[in-house]
């Protein structure tokens, strides 16, 4: 009974509508390095806008996998990269105290912000789909019924 439900499990993950967590992962991990490296020369003096690259990387993937599983260890990623590349310069990582739980509940936020975006879009696609399939329906039924009047 036990692998039944772990067979079924696995097939409703590669069932091919969904990406793997693991790629997703990747995918958020590469748009928080190539913001990193679009950070890094924003001098250092404006540390604001160096963590804004990141925050808007992270909000972006999640935008674009919708997953939540993978969007922790995305925000973590980016806190990592932030924390020892962009706050501390020499890839080193060190506690900052509140500014650095500041900056985790920033990229988690947005974070969030981009799951509700990439969900918004997802369920807006959905719905156009829908109303695509029923008007073709309509469209149909309002054919076969003029067919059927014109045989009689």
């Amino acid at each position: 009974m036990r692998s039944g439900s772990r067979r079924l499990s696995v097939q409703a993950d590669t069932d091919g509508r969904r990406t793997p967590v693991g790629i997703n992962i990747g995918i958020g991990a590469g748009f928080v390095l190539v913001a990193a490296v679009v950070a890094a020369p924003i001098p250092v003096q404006d540390t604001g806008w160096r963590f804004a690259v990141v925050a808007v990387a992270v909000g972006w993937s999640a935008v674009v996998c919708v997953d939540q599983v993978a969007l922790a260890p995305v925000a973590l990623l980016g806190w990592l990269v932030v924390n020892g590349f962009l706050v501390d310069r020499f890839g080193e990582l060190s506690w900052h105290g509140s500014s650095d739980l500041y900056r985790m509940m920033l990229l988690v936020m947005a974070g969030a912000l981009g799951l509700a975006a990439g969900e918004a879009r997802h369920q807006i696609s959905q719905l156009r789909t829908r109303w695509r399939a029923e008007a073709e329906w309509h469209a149909l039924v309002a054919h076969i019924n003029e067919e059927e009047k014109r045989d009689a």
